[in-house]
């Protein structure tokens, strides 16, 4: 089956509104003199996580990097005292990042100002039901191209029932 042309419309336009809408946000965090965007999505992932931990493998599928890029990553975040590494009881070569409450504080600082970029980019140019419809439609696409058995979580958990801000941080719009 060919691909259509639609459908490789709709792609290119999910991969053109990925990186202009990060490269807003990342310009924004730096305006407000805040760490990257890749912090605020580990921080994120592990303030969604039971107990706010997770392991490395399952934080590396989650944020979509390779296991290598992920050390580098918590290294950094962990050196900023904002997580750090605890050995798996149930598997000493596993290790879990753990969320500590300055990294919970750094969240909550950058929360407000990657909530208003993508409402001046999403709320105003997206309906909540076309918002819906997307969201659908790429959570299937991902489930699709899904073949990490190690993880927890399911790509639709990625996008659904899951909070839509982090835990203590008030909504703007609140």
């Amino acid at each position: 089956m060919a691909l259509s042309e639609a459908h490789m419309r709709a792609w290119r336009a999910v991969l053109g509104a990925y990186a202009t809408m990060t490269g807003s946000v990342e310009e924004a965090l730096r305006e407000a003199e805040l760490p990257p965007l890749s912090w605020l999505n580990l921080l994120w992932a592990l303030d969604q996580a039971p107990e706010g931990r997770l392991r490395m493998n399952e934080l590396a599928a989650f944020l979509n990097v390779s296991r290598g890029g992920l050390t580098k990553l918590v290294d950094r975040l962990e050196g900023a005292g904002l997580i750090r590494r605890e050995a798996c009881p149930a598997d000493r070569r596993g290790y879990h990042a753990v969320l500590l409450p300055t990294g919970a504080d750094m969240l909550g600082r950058m929360w407000p100002v990657y909530e208003a970029e993508l409402e001046r980019h999403v709320a105003v140019s997206i309906t909540d039901e076309e918002a819906q419809t997307i969201a659908a439609a790429l959570t299937r696409a991902a489930e699709s191209a899904c073949t990490l058995e190690d993880t927890t979580m399911e790509p639709a958990e990625w996008s659904a029932g899951v909070r839509a801000d982090p835990v203590g941080v008030q909504s703007q719009s609140e």
